[in-house]
């Protein structure tokens, strides 16, 4: 007689995971717990909202180095940063958050980690983690170990989040990135040799313990890089930064901005552009800050020239502000550039000098 479980499928597994994270989110959110389980998650309307802005993202192929590498906070930090930090620049405070986790077999002691970081990440901006979806995918992943995870995050508008035109003069700030984020591993895994490349045999072959390209990607990772000063693995997997909190704290203080960009796909050429009137440009000033070395040393490595490296990575900038009004007092924010006017032709945003390495 066939089981789903036999199929590789474990629902009893599922129903565990499940309780389990009911047990974290009650910790954090006593009232919250009780949708865990439901057929949907809600979340009350703040008074006087009007309106809501949603936003989904993931964390891409970097999962599979996350999975590789056991860094649970990693893969949970830099999926729900993305959406936690395109919400709230799209002028709505982040209230709840879902997850889609998919996993090739659960490992429930393993992956309940995930869960307790995206938990962590949602209480620093005052989200909850109001449901979402643990599924099981036995034949969607080639390899037994891999992970994917996605978020969707709903903030509510507040009008005191909008911003003030964008006008020429205004100087543009930047908040720093630990490395790539989430943006880019397709890449970096191809620059550094991290790339699994098994035929159909050594995927099986690996599934029942026998040797593959994966232990050489493991090797790679776990190496001492002296240029780095530390591991591939520890430059390339740090948690992402969310700078919501101290983006928030200068508005309170009297700073007016005129936009924020988050630095993801597309680098600044494609994110900055997004927020500037087709008239405005802006001069952004390389070396104003330093750069996290891993891109230096993937630039190299791969012969990548500037064009790819400034439109794949965030070059060490996370979120870049334009400031209206005020001055931004924050030891971790660099002024690096301002706000043009745009003379016909020219590109949105115009990189100035080289990066400091």
């Amino acid at each position: 007689m066939a089981t789903c479980q036999q199929s590789g499928v474990n629902i009893d597994a599922g129903n565990l995971f499940a309780q389990m994270i009911k047990e974290r989110v009650k910790k954090a959110w006593p009232k919250t717990a009780e949708n865990i389980g439901r057929f949907a998650g809600g979340l009350a309307i703040p008074e006087g909202a009007k309106s809501f802005e949603a936003s989904t993202d993931g964390r891409g192929t970097a999962a599979i180095l996350d999975a590789l590498c056991g860094r649970w906070d990693a893969l949970a930090y830099g999926a729900t940063a993305m959406s936690l930090v395109d919400t709230y620049i799209s002028g709505a405070r982040p209230a709840a958050l879902l997850d889609t986790l998919q996993v090739a077999r659960l490992e429930s002691e393993k992956h309940i980690a995930i869960i307790e970081n995206l938990i962590k990440a949602c209480q620093y901006c005052g989200c909850e983690l109001i449901g979402g979806e643990t599924a099981e995918l036995p034949d969607m992943f080639p390899y037994s170990w891999m992970v994917d995870l996605d978020t969707t995050v709903i903030g509510f508008s507040d009008a005191n989040l909008i911003y003030a035109p964008v006008r020429p003069g205004q100087i543009v700030y930047g908040w720093p990135s630990n490395g790539p984020a989430s943006n880019g591993f397709s890449l970096l895994r191809k620059v550094f040799g991290l790339k699994i490349r098994d035929t159909a045999w050594q995927r099986l072959l690996h599934n029942f313990g026998f040797g593959s390209s994966i232990a050489r990607v493991r090797e790679r990772l776990a190496e001492y890089v002296p240029e780095l000063g530390e591991t591939l693995a520890a430059a390339l997997l740090r948690p992402t930064p969310i700078w919501i909190k101290a983006i928030e704290y200068q508005r309170q203080h009297g700073v007016v901005f005129s936009g924020h960009a988050h630095i993801t796909g597309g680098g600044m050429v494609e994110n900055i552009s997004r927020i500037l009137p087709p008239d405005f440009a802006v001069e952004i000033y390389c070396n104003t800050w330093r750069r996290p070395p891993i891109f230096a040393l993937a630039q190299e490595i791969g012969k990548i020239d500037d064009a790819e490296m400034n439109r794949v990575f965030n070059q060490g900038i996370m979120v870049v502000s334009i400031v209206a009004k005020g001055e931004i007092d924050d030891i971790e924010a660099s002024d690096i550039g301002c706000v043009i006017k745009r003379k016909d032709g020219e590109p949105q945003v115009q990189f100035c000098g080289r990066y400091q390495d």
